[in-house]
């Protein structure tokens, strides 16, 4: 009966191959992570208070996953190399610095994910351009300024991420990364591109923006793949006419540059959704752009535009048109055409009257007008039975703004009300669409405003880092005597900004197999990792207190939001994944532990026997001096700094023999009952 006790234990045991102790304040590796360290290949500890990772926990030589992100460790012992079956480690913001990192990293032979980000690296560690295997190398936020040129020996990566740093040039060696699919070098002090070209055709996302960048290179048109292309906050002053050749771009951003003109050959991407160009010296748009039939956000606010081309028109998916900011006179009549229009802003602009056409748009719910001309506004308006918020003026406090009919000397009925005629105002007085919300209910003879929530911006294919460099400046003002430095207002990986771990463990076991690649999550929105930075009090100098002095609580002490919860959060003992509860009462688990001894053993005070899987403790005399501290079933690892666990059973028991006498400190793994309910 009791063998048969004991398989039903190693079964259950051998089914725990995952555990989730994600933010849950811990400040050591919990004792279940021991006990389950011959099963174990998924371990979440992101969010805890930890310093140091247990030598306990390199036990767990099955383990594929390893997330220890947002805790307090400063540094990476020896014995990470034997955790020989790791496949992703996350690593990013800690207290690691570069001295802290093993060089025995690169023996991690299957690692095909290394997240390092938001650590005081400053420089890239060298044990990485060992890692031959990996697929994904995040670095953002470490202070480098250059990157290594045997960069070229990563040939596997796929994803490579170098976001807010400080590095003003790519190696030539990084032509040799031809597996590229996401590149991110966005804020740091890049002044040319001329690496990337025709090696970087599987190139799908590649991300500029915030660096000193002033063209294009021509070798983009070799990017054939490209789907997101950000090179916002540049100084760009033209956009190749070779960007027509990225035919499968989804999302171009350009804004705040100097481009004063745009190619006709923008025409070419049919697949562009979103098209951002705010910011810049645009005096008009090519008539090509009606040719973006699957265009649905433009936004051009910010320009000098004095038209919009009537070819608008054809834009029939259109949901978001932002033209605030420019010389617009009129608007078109073929805007009418745009029927799926959610959202039109056409805030500080030069229009004396809005086309009859606007009633077409039956979609329409918000329609920003402050700061142009009108006297009036067409009757079509009150067609607009989805307008919830309109826009007249900053001053627009009251809940209700009526609308009355109105007949001018022509004979034509509008739409008049004592906010009208408009006076243009200055920038300095404008006010966000979201600080003046207002509903429209339609009503005979007249329309009635309330309260309601703004537009929303329409969704971005990838976040920023949370603060810009304006920011990251701040920060190194304020780092000083007496001030700990600051890391924080980062992004936090909430629940996994990497591929969830069994697609990571699956997809790429064999690399050589040709089985596609899921690219990663991408990180939270930069406000939400900044509400939960764990460090985020740094900021109180900066940022007001409340009148009644009364700081808001720390993040650490509300719960994190997920999108989908894990099941056992915030649980101090998870339960196993799969299969079902022991029902038979206490059974056997292990655990690791250290013994002090005094030195001073007789050969008689125990004895010892080697079997298949090690050296164990068979006998502990009642009279020795090992007794209470031995235990028969106690399975030896190490004496003082010898460690036979590496060794094979005969060896380890001669071993043993030879050292055994003079021995302080012995490691065991001992057994001990354990109740599972």
């Amino acid at each position: 009966m009791s063998f048969f006790l004991c398989g039903k234990c190693r079964s259950t045991e051998e089914k725990i191959v995952e555990l989730d102790y994600s933010r849950c304040g811990l400040s050591d590796v919990p004792f279940d992570v021991y006990s389950s360290s011959r099963t174990l290949e998924v371990l979440h500890l992101e969010g805890n208070k930890l310093r140091d990772l247990s030598p306990q926990l390199f036990q767990c030589i099955d383990l594929k996953y390893l997330n220890v992100s947002d805790n307090e460790i400063n540094s990476l012992p020896p014995l990470i190399s034997k955790l020989t079956s790791l496949q992703v480690l996350v690593l990013s913001k800690n207290a690691l610095v570069l001295d802290s990192l093993s060089p025995n990293l690169d023996k991690l032979n299957k690692l095909t994910t290394l997240d390092l980000s938001m650590n005081d690296l400053g420089k890239v560690p060298e044990t990485v351009m060992n890692l031959i295997n990996l697929q994904q190398l995040c670095l953002n936020d470490t202070g480098i300024d250059y990157i290594p040129a045997n960069i070229g020996r990563l040939s596997n990566l796929r994803i490579l991420e170098l976001r807010d740093n400080y590095v003003e040039e790519l190696p030539k060696s990084i032509r040799r990364l031809t597996n590229l699919q996401r590149l991110d070098v966005s804020d740091n002090n890049l002044n040319a591109l001329e690496e990337i070209g025709e090696s970087h055709g599987n190139i799908t996302e590649l991300w500029l923006n915030g660096n000193n960048l002033e063209k294009l290179p021509a070798t983009i048109n070799q990017l054939k793949k490209l789907n997101d292309f950000d090179a916002s906050s540049n100084c760009l002053k033209a956009v190749p006419r070779e960007i027509g050749h990225c035919i499968k771009l989804t999302n171009l951003i350009l804004s705040f540059n100097n481009i004063e003109l745009l190619p006709k050959s923008i025409g070419n991407l049919r697949n562009l959704q979103v098209l951002k160009i705010e910011g810049n010296c645009l005096e008009e748009l090519p008539d090509s752009l009606s040719k973006l039939l699957n265009l649905e956000e433009l936004n051009v606010q910010n320009n000098s535009l004095t038209s919009v081309p009537s070819g608008i028109g054809h834009l029939r998916k259109l949901g978001t048109l932002i033209l605030s900011n420019n010389r617009l006179t009129h608007l078109p009549t073929e805007i009418g055409s745009c029927l799926n229009l959610s959202i039109l802003n056409v805030h500080h602009n030069l229009l004396s009257k809005l086309p009859d056409e606007i009633g077409h748009l039956h979609k329409l719910t918000t329609l920003g007008l402050i700061g142009n001309r009108l006297s009036y506004l067409p009757i079509t308006i009150s067609k607009l039975s989805n307008l919830r918020a309109l826009w007249l003026t900053p001053n627009q406090t009251q809940p209700l703004i009526h609308l009355q009919n109105d007949q001018l000397e022509t004979g034509q009925v509008v739409l008049t009300s004592i906010l009208f005629p408009q006076v243009p105002i200055s920038s300095e007085e404008e006010l966000s669409v979201a600080e003046i919300p207002v509903v429209i209910t339609p009503q005979p003879g007249k329309i009635s405003f309330s309260a309601d929530t703004g537009p929303t911006e329409a969704r971005l294919s990838r976040t920023p880092t949370p603060y810009r460099k304006e920011l990251r400046r701040l920060r190194h003002s304020l780092s000083g005597p007496g001030v700990t430095q600051i890391r924080e207002a980062k992004v936090t990986n909430i629940t996994s900004d990497f591929v969830p771990q069994d697609q990571y463990i699956n997809t790429h076991n064999n690399m050589n197999d040709n089985t596609t690649f899921v690219t990663p999550k991408q990180p939270p929105p930069y406000y939400v990792a900044a509400a939960y930075s764990k460090n985020a009090h740094l900021f109180n100098d900066v940022i007001p207190v409340p009148k009644d002095g009364i700081p808001p609580p720390s993040p650490l002490e509300k719960p994190k939001k997920f999108s989908q919860h894990p099941a056992n959060v915030n649980l101090l003992k998870p339960q196993p994944r799969t299969g079902p509860t022991w029902p038979f009462g206490s059974h056997k688990i292990r655990y690791v532990t250290e013994v002090e001894l005094d030195g001073n053993l007789q050969e008689d005070d125990f004895r010892i026997v080697s079997k298949d899987d090690g050296v164990y403790i068979d006998f502990v005399k009642t009279t020795g001096s090992a007794f209470n501290k031995l235990q028969i079933g106690d399975k030896l690892l190490s004496f003082d700094d010898v460690d036979i666990s590496v060794l094979d059973p005969s060896s380890a028991y001669h071993q043993v023999l030879k050292v055994i006498n003079n021995t302080k400190v012995v490691t065991v793994s001992r057994q001990l009952q354990s109740n599972d309910n």
